[in-house]
């Protein structure tokens, strides 16, 4: 769960850092507005791209050799993006470091929940997602204290001035750095190593986890030999592009079939939902709250403060500034909100055990969409400030949804399953993201109904989920055991 969680801490801070970095940047990397948004953007475009490509492999080569391999390159390539000297080399750099940071953004999930039993599977990816939490916690922390320095190192062969931002863009791969030091000590997946018919190195990470579990010795272990499961198969060893292709069909063509198809919709469409909502309004938080907080007059809804300062706006010099000092306020504020998704995401992982992720989904989901209604409609500011960070809370089932795929899914196309329905949740960010900026300066209500509106629908979605585990089940290793991976639709 540790490990776990340094590697999706690394994969939000890392998504996230531009928010703080661009407004840092703007005068070192002769930035337009225009230019700041698309550079913004860049993490989710390449999440949305190669999601694919990494639940390929990850399904065919292993979840470990996914993560250790892509996290030691974005640290790199992270490393190396603070040292460009203009706009196209920092876009670059960015670009292939955020393509192997999507290698372990979605893998970690599937990694993490086949390495726990049943029993307590829905707890740990809980807690394990709570690290996301404090991942939106620390990047403003860690933004609040090195932005504000006031150095500068020229680097004359560059032919630049290594400055407060360019370290902040180091700082946010150091849990990625401290995630590979853990999984090196870590062994595979051994739910992986046994579906892909790799019988014997699974059963060497059986022992050691009886052994250090049990605090006995290995030849102690009462399990001799493991029978292969009905979806165990070789890893293809295959090579050259058309082996490629006809593996990634292999591995995509059953969600798209019954029974899994159902499911692959579910989770698509609910990530989706949640993304959208979540980091949709997330990366506008600032731009609303430093708006109602500095609104003078009487007490009014949120959209009518919007209005009021989009009409000022438009009626001023639209004329840029470089001004690359940052507000204070924003890092506060955003330290409150990460406060609120730590909150909610323990929350969460205390009450899985008792209540179940089905009914968490649908009665957190539908009071956030509730919220996100009520936060358009109150006229008591304070009150809507509540109400629409209540609205982000959907972000805490991100996690428990990724428990649901990794339950719902066969071991050979879990980390694929994932992987869609994270780059789906990517799309939704980018599809959020836009159209929130756009009806903030169009028509604010739009916003909040649209999106609380979704949020409603995933929750209804939710109610065709399979009820509450009870627990470890013992079956023979037959087929039925495949039914229990992969069950039939609701």
């Amino acid at each position: 769960m540790l490990l776990s969680g340094f590697i999706l801490m690394g994969v939000i801070m890392q998504s996230m850092v531009m928010g703080y970095v661009m407004p840092a940047a703007q005068c070192d990397l002769n930035l337009n507005l225009t230019q700041r948004g698309w550079l913004s953007a860049i993490p989710f475009i390449a999440i949305i791209i190669t999601s694919y490509f990494w639940g390929w492999i990850a399904d065919t080569r292993g979840r470990r050799f996914v993560m250790l391999f892509s996290m030691i390159i974005s640290a790199v390539f992270s490393a190396l993006a603070s040292f460009a000297p203009e706009i196209y080399s920092f876009a670059v750099l960015s670009f292939i470091s955020s393509i192997f940071m999507s290698g372990p953004s979605a893998v970690v999930y599937t990694f993490l929940g086949e390495f726990t039993n049943i029993r307590h599977r829905d707890k740990i990816v809980a807690f394990g997602s709570s690290f996301v939490g404090i991942g939106t916690l620390v990047l403003p922390a860690i933004s609040w204290l090195i932005l504000p320095l006031e150095f500068t190192y020229p680097i004359e062969f560059l032919g630049i001035n290594y400055r407060p931002w360019r370290l902040l863009l180091v700082a946010c791969a150091l849990p990625f750095i401290i995630g590979t030091v853990f999984l090196m000590l870590a062994p595979e997946s051994p739910k992986f190593l046994c579906a892909s018919g790799k019988f014997e190195e699974c059963l060497a990470v059986l022992r050691k986890m009886y052994t250090i579990n049990r605090r006995l010795p290995e030849d102690t272990y009462p399990v001799k030999a493991l029978i292969p499961e009905a979806h165990s198969c070789k890893a293809n060893e295959n090579t050259g592009i058309a082996a490629i292709l006809f593996s990634m069909k292999e591995q995509t063509t059953p969600l798209f079939k019954l029974p899994l198809l159902p499911w692959t919709c579910l989770t698509c469409f609910v990530q989706f939902g949640i993304f959208a909502t979540t980091n949709g309004f997330f990366i506008w938080s600032p731009t609303i709250l430093n708006s109602l907080i500095s609104h003078e007059g009487n007490q009014t809804r949120i959209c009518d403060v919007m209005d009021a300062v989009h009409a000022q706006v438009s009626a001023n010099s639209t004329q840029v500034v470089c001004n690359d000092v940052i507000n204070t306020t924003t890092f506060e504020l955003s330290i409150y909100l990460g406060l609120v998704f730590c909150s909610m995401y323990i929350i969460v992982g205390f009450l899985v055990d008792f209540m179940g992720k089905k009914l968490i989904l649908v009665v957190l989901l539908a009071g956030t969409g509730l919220s996100g209604i009520g936060a358009h409609l109150a006229y008591n500011q304070h009150l809507a400030i509540v109400l629409f960070a209540v609205l982000m809370m959907s972000g805490a089932c991100i996690g428990l949804m990724n428990a649901v795929t990794v339950e719902l899914f066969p071991t050979k196309y879990r980390a694929m399953a994932v992987c869609l329905s994270m780059m789906m949740g990517r799309v939704g960010s980018m599809t959020g993201s836009n159209l929130v900026g756009l009806f903030l300066a169009t028509n604010c209500g739009v916003s909040f109904y649209l999106f609380a509106g979704i949020i409603i629908l995933c929750s209804l979605s939710c109610l065709f989920l399979p009820g509450k585990n009870k627990g470890p089940i013992v079956t023979k290793p037959t087929d039925e055991e495949t039914r229990n991976e992969a069950q039939e639709p609701a």
